[in-house]
């Protein structure tokens, strides 16, 4: 199979898009309310060293994807548990994605339309992507940022006229219990969720520099959340933030510009849709490799439309309405930290006594 290659700049923008997710839709974790931009920035730094680790695992295994990295440290048996783990995260996280823009589709958009037909559409654009390869998706991706940028940037600019920067007050009113717990929700979504990027770094040069590229992405994926929080809180108030489902749709329902620009939320909650088919097509790579990687199938593609099926089958039981969704976004943190965090500190350190030892070795043969 011939191997592809995408740029530094666009294995940023996927991993901004990838952060976006559903992120843009929810409008971030605001679960300790005004003080939600507080946790962000928290959960930032405590993000920093994680991706940095699995910049660290990309260095020392240039042009290779975690699941071949696994292998190679692991060997079969032990590696092929690792990678059973980590591809039922990804297909499970597919599956949730998925869901997530078929509710919020539904919902606000089209109520009498069956999910089933949405989740399908998606599904298919998004295997069509992963039929053509990472080149198309790094294309896509540097296509796509800029529209979510300025979809972010006109929905701020139309809503200074509606914000009271007193919905920042009072600042720290919440616990440190609370804003720790915020923290910690929006670590595990969405920032370790890029775990999941190590799937593609086989398509990344040896010379481009995965430290810039893991940091940049967090840094400016997290500065436009930033912003995102800045607008809904001050727009809404931190009360009707936390008690809507979609805050970033229901703050663009309050723009207006008299009769010239009226009901904008329906013209944009699709462009929200194009990072959910990013982060949707990043996970379906993952499943998919991972799957392939398990039995050794040298094509992920022969088994693309199979994987395909089954997040399909797994999005549509996956929780029963949005209410699930959010109760179980609480305990999401802790069901998925063995994937982001564990595993991968295993893998790292497995890398680092291999590769030091191999080095002793080299120079003793001298």
């Amino acid at each position: 199979m011939t191997k592809e290659f995408i740029s530094g700049k666009q294995a940023v923008c996927i991993i901004i898009l990838f952060l976006f997710g559903s992120s843009v839709i929810l409008g971030g974790n605001v679960s300790a309310g005004q003080d939600s931009w507080i946790s962000l920035l928290i959960a930032l730094a405590l993000s920093a060293p994680l991706v940095l680790m699995y910049a660290r695992i990309m260095k020392l295994f240039p042009e290779k994807d975690l699941y071949s990295i696994i292998k190679e440290l692991f060997g079969n048996l032990l590696g092929n548990f690792f990678i059973l783990l980590i591809t039922w995260y990804a297909i499970h996280l597919c599956a949730l994605i998925l869901r997530d823009f078929s509710e919020f589709i539904q919902i606000t958009a089209m109520p009498e339309t069956p999910q089933l037909p949405l989740m399908i559409l998606m599904l298919v654009a998004t295997t069509y992507l992963v039929i053509s390869g990472t080149q198309t998706l790094g294309r896509c991706a540097i296509i796509a940022l800029p529209l979510i940028l300025l979809v972010v940037f006109f929905t701020f600019t139309l809503s200074i006229n509606h914000m009271d920067i007193e919905n920042f007050l009072p600042i720290m009113e919440h616990s440190a219990k609370d804003i720790l717990t915020c923290s910690f929700e929006l670590f595990a979504f969405p920032f370790a969720e890029t775990v999941l990027f190590l799937s593609l770094t086989n398509s990344i040069r040896k010379t481009e520099n995965p430290y810039k590229i893991y940091l940049l992405g967090i840094i400016l994926g997290a500065i436009v959340l930033e912003i995102i929080i800045f607008r809904n809180l001050t727009v809404m108030g931190s009360i009707t933030m936390e008690r809507a489902y979609f805050p970033s749709y229901e703050e663009a329902r309050i723009i207006s510009m008299g009769k010239v620009l009226e009901r904008i939320e329906g013209s944009i909650s699709y462009n929200f849709v194009l990072a959910g088919i990013i982060k949707i097509t990043v996970c379906l790579f993952a499943s998919a490799k991972g799957i392939a990687s398990l039995f050794n199938i040298e094509n992920y593609k022969h088994v693309l439309f199979p994987t395909s099926l089954l997040v399909l089958a797994f999005a549509s039981t996956v929780y029963g309405n949005v209410i699930e969704l959010i109760y179980f976004i609480k305990i999401y943190p802790y069901y998925t930290f063995s994937f982001q965090v564990i595993i991968p500190i295993i893998i790292w350190l497995t890398a680092e006594i291999k590769k030091r030892k191999k080095r002793v070795v080299y120079a003793k043969t001298k």
